[in-house]
């Protein structure tokens, strides 16, 4: 068993968690329990509700009210453990409040005339309750010193909570924490420098044993500007103070590079970079598209096939080699040695020059079939949860079809039933008001450039109805044509259908005997029929 830490910040931040969630749904990280603090400084953003509603429907879908572990060779294989952090800034919520700056006019002019000196009398007086809106040197300071007053004042935080799991895991290994942000906005850029510094500090507030910074590996993605929004008009800056503006996104990425370059702090806390962006910023994913969003429930943004590789990144640091050099890149350094030597190796990727994203893009040749079997097993199964005209695991809660039994599953918890359900609906799709609505996979496909420049066969992401789901043959339409898994599929023949055919592989796939939960044991045996049927 292994134990990873993932840390997301801020509203990008958010989505990867999002995309990382999803690799721990398919089966990328057997055998592991989780850690996944969510880190933003606005709690109502519309994709941090989202990302919390994705995690209750993993953690229910794997029980509920009941002791959870990690499997392997299944879907939802990880063990998630959630935590989550907000600065409070529903009382004081601007640096003129917090540090009472009109009082230290007076009682402390000196500390006044340094505020004075970094920070203008917008980025003094913005509200902070939407993030830091670009404004990092703000954001640094006082994300730091939000996380030591946390740790102070409140002995039962989720944050002090994932810090005390981490000191644990120190005790008896070296455990790796990635971050996952993006280095163009307010709060991601603003943390990602200070987070290690910032969590050997609460650590020590914890227990003085406990050399964070000394035992444990850290690595970030350096995520560059891939996005774009409309531009604030005037009316929006003078109500604001201080908003992010796009047009200043490849500045501030440049300037953030640089930084990253040059510091000798950043070097002696991290070990690996993974530095990725996009050639343009065409792609615009907010729901609004004629005014700025600063932050809020309304700002719930379309997922991107960047957020997914940044997902990947942290799937590649955390099986990064800890001494010698990597076997399957002897050019990659192991992190005992970056970590002594006081030296950061920067990752990049590439993608094909034809536009098309493969497997191969996120995992390399070795792991792409690993990825293509799990990414394209997990949804075939969508279809049969989602869709009525299938509606497998409540046809097993009631015993199975008429010409069909199927014994052991009538306990099955309907709750973990229903998250399922709902969990599949936010990876693939939903229905609201009688229209689907596009789960996280249809809105990575359309941030690639749909057809098929995306993994999967393009024919997935072409219905637009529930009838044309209901009648979309998953079984031998999986994988693109010409593609090296094209030949994974089966046939229904003459006098079968799809649900036959699935219903007579499961009937002969053994029930696995380590799972107790019922639901896992049916998800690991739908599982088993999915790679015998698919040929996997």
């Amino acid at each position: 068993m292994s134990q990873v830490f993932v840390i997301g910040i801020g509203g990008t931040g958010m989505r990867c968690i999002e995309a990382f969630t999803h690799l721990c749904a398919i089966g990328m990280f057997d055998k592991t329990d989780v850690h996944l603090l969510a880190l933003d400084t606005d709690k109502d953003n519309g994709n941090f509700t989202r990302l919390k509603n994705l995690k209750e429907a993993y953690i229910k879908t794997k029980g509920v009210n009941k002791k959870q572990f990690a499997w392997e060779n299944t879907f939802f294989s990880a063990n998630l453990n959630y935590y989550q952090f907000s600065p409070d800034y529903s009382r004081l919520s601007s640096f003129n409040a917090l540090y009472n700056y009109g009082d230290t006019k007076f009682s402390n002019p000196e500390k006044a005339a340094i505020a004075d000196l970094l920070f203008t009398d917008n980025a003094k007086d913005f509200d902070l309750k939407h993030g830091y809106r670009a404004q990092t040197h703000l954001g640094s300071l006082l994300m730091y010193h939000s996380i030591l007053d946390d740790v102070k004042m409140n002995d039962h935080s989720d944050l002090r909570k994932f810090i005390q799991e981490l000191i644990n895991a120190c005790a008896s290994g070296h455990p790796k924490v990635f971050i996952l942000g993006s280095v163009f906005g307010g709060t991601g850029a603003s943390s990602i420098p200070i987070i290690p510094k910032a969590i050997k500090k609460a650590a020590s507030l914890i227990s003085d044993a406990t050399d964070i910074e000394r035992n444990a590996y850290f690595g970030a993605t350096l995520l560059t500007s891939y996005f774009s929004f409309p531009l604030p008009n005037d009316a929006e800056k003078a109500k604001q103070k201080v908003i992010a503006a796009s047009d200043k996104f490849a500045l501030n990425s440049q300037a953030a590079m640089m930084f990253y370059e040059a510091d000798e702090t950043v070097k002696k806390t991290y070990q690996k970079f993974y530095m990725m962006g996009t050639e343009t910023l065409s792609w615009q994913p907010g729901k609004i598209k004629d005014k700025t969003i600063t932050g809020g429930e309304g700002q719930e943004n379309d997922s991107h096939y960047i957020e997914l590789l940044a997902a990947f990144a942290a799937w590649h640091f955390f099986n990064s080699v800890e001494e010698g050099s990597d076997p399957a890149n002897p050019s990659l350094s192991g992190l005992e040695d970056l970590k002594n030597e006081k030296r950061v190796e920067y990752l990049y990727r590439t993608f094909n020059e034809n536009g098309k994203i493969d497997f191969t893009d996120f995992v390399g040749s070795e792991k792409k079939e690993e990825l293509a079997k799990k990414i394209g097993l997990f949804t075939a199964m969508s279809y049969l949860v989602l869709l009525d005209n299938y509606n497998f695991f409540e046809q097993a809660q009631a015993g199975g079809l008429k010409k069909v039994k199927i014994d052991g599953y009538e306990d099955i918890d309907q709750e973990e039933v229903r998250n399922l359900k709902k969990y599949m609906s936010l990876y693939h799709f939903g229905v609201e008001n009688g229209t689907i609505k596009d789960g996280w996979l249809r809105q990575v496909h359309r941030s690639a450039g749909g057809g098929d420049k995306f993994l999967l066969h393009p024919d997935i992401f072409g219905c637009d109805s529930i009838r044309e789901f209901e009648k979309f043959n998953f079984n031998d339409t999986l994988f693109q044509k010409g593609s090296d898994f094209e030949k994974h599929k089966f046939k229904t023949g003459l006098m079968s259908n799809i649900i036959d055919k699935f219903y007579g592989g499961f009937i002969k796939a053994s029930e696995p005997e380590s799972i107790t939960n019922k639901n896992e044991k049916l998800i690991k045996r739908t599982y088993d029929t999915l790679c015998q049927l698919y040929e996997f």
